[in-house]
């Protein structure tokens, strides 16, 4: 958490989705229980922190009224990279936050480590937030929170979890795999993919390596994915036990999703993150 004095008092929340290859937000109206502000844009291609930032300030400049931003009570954002670490409380120690994470991807000086608590695995995720963004969100609503987007799966997928189930998170230029068994933790892994040839060959290696049986795994997706995708034929090729992942609570919870034409699979993170 980032904190400083809040501006007001007032029941708006703004929930924002950081990712590489897009951007998205909207802005809870907790009084009428609905989403009054909705903005979704993706990046031709993947965009460093500097340039992420850019689109953040044009998409704020365009789609978010001073007016609404001035009346923001709550800020909450989740950052959707690769960038991060799932670590046992047993062998967690926040001196070593830069050893968990610099076997696997690279760190630069500047960069700054943060983690999230998982409670229902015992573990911390370590991730690098964008640290430009933090600054600017700070400067501009005070008071926010931030977490990784992997740690809003886990909490979500562990409670629901029953005997082996395999969860795909599917954005445009990456995917997230996280797989249960028993209610326990067996792999939460990103992906960055360019065909559906790599799409299916990061899953099927997964599955490959915790020796799990492709036709018996039971396998839900969510985020930018449909039946018509290739992506997707492709894995009912080859896993049989496929669904999309019920995100009806969303619906119930949030008042007006079908009006305002957000689809809660799609936009999962987004929508999840504001409850």
């Amino acid at each position: 958490m980032i904190t400083t004095n809040n501006k007001n008092n007032n029941n708006y929340t703004l929930s924002i989705l950081i990712a590489q290859d897009g951007l998205s937000f909207c802005v809870l109206n907790k009084k009428k229980n609905s989403i009054e502000n909705f903005h979704t844009q993706s990046f031709s291609k993947v965009l460093n922190p500097e340039k992420i930032l850019e689109e953040l300030k044009k998409s704020f400049k365009f789609h978010l009224s001073e007016e609404t931003k001035q009346e923001i009570q709550q800020v909450k954002v989740i950052y959707s990279n690769a960038l991060y670490s799932i670590v046992p409380n047993a062998y967690f120690s926040e001196e070593n936050l830069t050893d968990y994470l610099k076997f696997n991807i690279k760190i630069l000086k500047t960069d700054f480590i943060a983690f999230d608590n998982l409670e229902a695995i015992e573990a911390k995720n370590v991730f690098i937030p964008y640290t430009n963004i933090n600054n600017y969100l700070l400067d501009n609503f005070g008071e926010f929170n931030y977490k990784h987007a992997s740690t809003l799966f886990i909490e979500q997928f562990s409670e629901i979890s029953k005997n082996t189930e395999a969860y795909v998170y599917v954005e445009k230029n990456m995917l997230s795999l996280y797989i249960f068994q028993n209610k326990k933790l067996l792999l939460a892994n990103s992906f960055e993919y360019f065909t559906p040839q790599d799409f299916i060959y990061y899953i099927l290696f997964c599955l490959e390596q915790l020796k799990l049986d492709t036709k018996k795994v039971q396998l839900k997706i969510l985020g930018k994915i449909n039946e018509t995708d290739s992506t997707y034929n492709y894995l009912y090729t080859y896993i049989k036990e496929i669904e999309f992942f019920n995100t009806s609570f969303l619906t119930t919870k949030l008042a007006n999703l079908s009006q305002e034409q957000i689809n809660p699979k799609q936009n999962f993170l987004l929508l999840s993150n504001l409850l």
